[in-house]
């Protein structure tokens, strides 16, 4: 398109930069008055939107190479990403067997990315030699204790059946690679006392952690770099919480934490916290 084009189109750009930073709402940003020549450049290159407060650049066609390769075409791209972020969200939203699916795969990249910090002694008297035995017994557990989660608190048979729904709306969902079996992963169960904090823990309170999980998933694999577009993903995964669970924000957040205080208590072994639950079980942000 050339240097003139993209000058031409820069302003557009920032305008709807600027309007998020302020805070606007997507569908009010990034509107201008402009001339004649800047509306031909937008339709020819299939990037016109116009309204009755004047026109942006489609927050849905990629940018030509030139112009992405700005500043402005960098982050308008990535505001792009979060844009694409936000409707399958809402994807989700409509479609509860979707949404739990979601809220199970998130739940299960929580539990991956745990590096389940347990007290040493309860670790050496179920026979686990040393702390990194016990991470790679616990990291190669998170099927099993995946799937003691989705019986218990979702009431799913089958995480295969869970994991196809996503697959087959072109969804990402966890692929586990390893699997401890019998003795193993019985002793990992063991020493995180996993069948009473399932007893314990408030189902939707895994539920809100599990699709905030798995929102904070989409926005890696889209690979959605700034924090202003990371702001747009989290604002509509948080408003879709808020309307689903009639709570603020603030409530679903203490929600989680009185939760997870409850499973720190109840789960004592001789005073002591066997496990530091709120680096387990917690929110992406």
């Amino acid at each position: 398109m050339g240097q003139e084009g993209v000058q031409l189109l820069k302003p557009l750009l920032r305008q709807f930069i600027d309007d998020i930073e302020r805070g606007k709402v997507v569908e009010e940003a990034g509107w201008m008055k402009t001339d004649d020549e800047v509306e031909r450049l937008l339709k020819r290159l299939g990037l016109y939107e116009g309204n009755t407060r004047g026109v942006r650049v489609s927050l849905h066609k990629p940018l030509p190479e030139d112009l992405s390769k700005t500043e402005e075409g960098d982050i308008f791209s990535d505001m792009q990403r979060a844009i694409k972020t936000r409707n399958l969200i809402s994807k989700l939203g409509r479609n509860q067997s979707l949404q739990t699916a979601a809220e199970i795969s998130g739940f299960a990249y929580m539990l991956d990315a745990s590096e389940f910090p347990v007290l040493s002694y309860r670790l050496f008297r179920e026979g686990f030699s040393s702390h990194d035995e016990w991470h790679t017994s616990a990291s190669n557990s998170v099927y099993l204790l995946l799937s003691l989660a989705a019986g218990k608190l979702w009431s799913v048979g089958s995480l295969e059946e869970v994991f196809k729904q996503l697959r087959e709306s072109s969804l990402p969902t966890l692929e586990i690679k390893r699997q401890s079996k019998g003795k193993d992963a019985d002793r990992v169960k063991k020493v995180l006392k996993w069948d009473e904090v399932l007893e314990i823990i408030n189902g939707n309170t895994c539920k809100v952690i599990g699709f905030l999980w798995y929102v904070d998933r989409l926005t890696i694999l889209e690979g959605i770099r700034y924090p202003e577009s990371k702001v747009l993903v989290q604002e509509r995964a948080w408003k879709m919480l808020e309307e689903k669970t009639g709570k603020s924000i603030g409530e679903l957040r203490s929600a989680v934490i009185e939760d997870v205080d409850r499973v720190e208590r109840e789960t004592l072994d001789q005073d002591f916290a066997i496990v530091s639950w709120h680096e387990i079980l917690r929110l992406p942000w």
